[in-house]
């Protein structure tokens, strides 16, 4: 085209160009100018001379024959809108690549405020690319309205906020007569809704309305119509009272709280004892207007009834005085259905059963006046049929009562049949007359009375105790044993009131650990065998250790050793159970072929019972446990003279005692 040649030459031009789509020329340097336009239908151009120089040859696309735009050379050329040379930018009239510059393209070009591109009036670049304000009449999306003006009393403030009731402005065109802002208030001029507060607007004006129900005001209504209270004794019932009769005297139908004087109404009126206004007779207030009480025909669980007849309420009938349901037990006797009924006091051993029966002989069940009832008509049990107890003497024979005879007032402790109802034997302890010699009543033979319920003699073969020394069952002499059962060829030892202590817990096998008596015999001898009689007190007999020793303690025999514990070891250990007690007044007999076993001394007793007094066992063999010897015939063949010695050891702690008496007899 014509303008090629003009590059360089007139910027002025290439913008008019640009925006006229128009092509001309200027005169410049006193050169000529094209007198005529392009002709846009030739094939070809002309040209015209420049008189201040050759032009620039346009550079050529070899392909299509045609000059290639170049952008930023100063001249418009195909395909752009302009070309302002160095002076082409965005933010200029020609942007960088040669686009004209306008409004929408995203660039902000010169004369224009913003532009974000898009067509969106409300953002913060208005579609005129200028900057969103409060005031320009388009809301943006930060503005709740904008209606371009400065009137705060329209719809929309000069804030570009919505008018609304609290913002300080009276805003007329929504029906707001006044705005406090803040103060606004449902008791001040000003009300929360912006009117100005008058009295039947529902809000209570301060200092001026004690009430204000806005429309409800009104004579019926609990506000009258001056916004002051209707109040009890004013003539005007409001809906909370049941009558107003204008004045506040009760007893004239209408009390003064304006409720209806009725059992009902809520109030205690003159003759009412409460009044609760319902219909529930157990919640302190009867439907009558009574105290709730027993005998008011109302059931009250509150008051722990059972029944209410009312009237009808007995203590012999189906609901007692104290509205309770008749019981066995109640003290009160139901009329055809109990025979008696002492309350607490009945029971089966009263004269009113638990089950509020009378107690009488036969009904098994032992009254207050009878000694047995076993509900039966047997008289050989232990209950006869007058509920008496059976006893011996009553000439029945009860086996029940473990009765072997009864001859009633002819029972004898020396006849057929004893004082206890007890056939007579040996052993009973009742000498049976013609039968009998003697009978005291144990298996003991060293006593006067002997097995077979004799009388012990000489010669008998057992040795009396205190009597006799010895009984061989015969009546040769020098046979260890004389016609007289005293002994023959022995030596004996007697040591009386030793009062010797026993050291408690300090057995420990020795004879140091020991308490011992000094038997000091002087008679010369050669000894076969021995016995010893040993009185003394000491309770548990378990703890006790006794041995004799002979002169020098050449030969030891242990007597007893702990009875009722079996020991490993001869130490006083461990501890045996055997609590039986021994007493001075009851000596024991040591002796080769003696009644029992000492291990088992004790044995039938019960706690603290006194060996040989409360068992008749007198007489022991020896029993040495784990201690030396066996047997008294141990000692066969020691010289008798010297000092013996009887000791005595206790091996747990807890219980003491002394030896009191021993008699030692050496038998050559």
């Amino acid at each position: 085209m014509q303008l090629k040649w003009m590059v360089g030459r007139c910027v002025p031009l290439a913008v008019y160009v640009a925006m006229s789509g128009l092509a001309g020329g200027c005169g410049g340097g006193g050169g000529n100018s094209s007198t005529g336009d392009t002709d846009t239908g030739s094939t070809g151009s002309t040209s015209s001379a420049d008189t201040t120089g050759t032009p620039t040859e346009p550079t050529t696309d070899p392909t299509t024959g045609s000059a290639t735009p170049e952008c930023g050379n100063g001249v418009p050329e195909t395909g752009e809108d302009c070309d302002n040379g160095a002076d082409n930018a965005d933010d200029k009239a020609c942007k960088a690549d040669c686009t004209a510059n306008v409004c929408g393209d995203g660039k902000t070009g010169p004369g224009e405020g913003c532009d974000d591109g898009n067509q969106d009036d409300t953002d913060d670049c208005t579609n005129a690319c200028k900057g969103a304000n409060c005031g320009d009449g388009v809301a943006s999306k930060t503005e709740a309205c904008d209606d371009g003006n400065q009137d705060d009393t329209d719809s929309c403030t000069n804030a570009c906020t919505a008018a609304s009731c609290g913002d300080g402005f009276i805003q007329g065109v929504s029906g707001e007569e006044c705005d406090d802002k803040e103060n606004n208030s449902a008791s001040g001029m000003c009300t929360t809704e912006c009117k100005v507060a008058v009295c039947g607007d529902g809000f209570i004006l301060e200092g001026v309305e004690v009430c204000d129900d806005g429309k409800s005001n009104g004579d019926m209504g609990s506000c009258l119509g001056d916004c002051t209270p209707n109040v009890c004794g004013d003539g005007k019932q409001s809906p909370n009272e049941g009558c107003d009769d204008g004045n506040v005297v009760p007893g004239d139908g209408c009390n003064a709280e304006c409720v209806l004087e009725d059992c009902g109404n809520g109030v205690t009126d003159v003759g009412e004892d409460c009044d609760d206004q319902n219909l529930e007779n157990d919640d302190g207030c009867t439907e009558l207007c009574k105290l709730p009480a027993c005998g008011d025909t109302f059931l009250q669980a509150s008051l722990m009834e059972e029944c209410d007849l009312g009237a009808d309420n007995k203590d012999s009938g189906e609901c007692t005085s104290v509205c309770k349901l008749p019981v066995c037990g109640d003290a009160f006797v139901q009329e055809n259905v109990e025979q008696c009924d002492n309350g607490d006091q009945n029971g089966d051993d009263q004269a009113c059963k638990a089950d509020c029966t009378d107690n009488i002989c036969g009904d098994g069940q032992k009254g207050p006046d009878e000694e047995c009832d076993d509900g039966n008509k047997d008289d050989s049990d232990l209950c006869t049929t007058v509920c008496k107890n059976a006893a011996c003497g009553d000439g029945v024979v009860q086996p029940a009562a473990m009765e072997q005879c009864d001859l009633g007032a002819m029972n004898s402790n020396t006849g057929a049949c004893t004082l206890q109802c007890k056939n007579p034997v040996c052993g009973d302890g009742f000498a049976q007359m013609d039968v009998e010699a003697c009978d005291d009543g144990n298996m003991v033979n060293t006593d006067a009375c002997v097995m077979g319920c004799k009388a012990a003699k000489c010669g008998d073969g057992f040795v009396q105790m205190g009597v006799e020394d010895c009984d061989d069952g015969n009546a040769q002499a020098n046979d260890g044993c004389s016609p007289l059962c005293k002994l023959e060829n022995v030596a004996i030892v007697k040591v009386v009131g030793a009062n010797k202590a026993i050291v408690d817990d300090a057995y420990a096998g020795t004879q140091a650990s020991m308490a011992c008596v000094d038997l000091v015999n002087a008679k010369v001898g050669v000894v076969k065998t021995a016995q010893v009689i040993l009185g003394m007190d000491h309770s548990w007999i378990g703890d006790l250790t006794i041995k004799l020793f002979s002169p020098g303690n050449a030969k030891t025999l242990t007597l007893m050793s702990r009875p009722g514990v079996i020991e490993a070891v001869d130490n006083g250990t461990p501890t045996s159970f055997e609590n039986s007690d021994l007493a001075k007044t009851h000596p024991l007999l040591f002796r080769d072929g003696g009644a029992k076993d000492a291990e088992a001394m004790g044995d039938s007793l019960l706690n603290a019972g006194i060996v040989c007094k409360d068992d008749a066992a007198c007489e022991y063999f020896a029993s040495p446990g784990k201690g030396l010897g066996l047997k008294f015939t141990d000692f066969n063949g020691i010289a008798a003279a010297g000092t013996w010695k009887l000791c005595v050891g206790d091996g747990a702690p807890g219980d003491v005692g002394k030896i009191d008496a021993v008699t030692l007899t050496l038998i050559f």
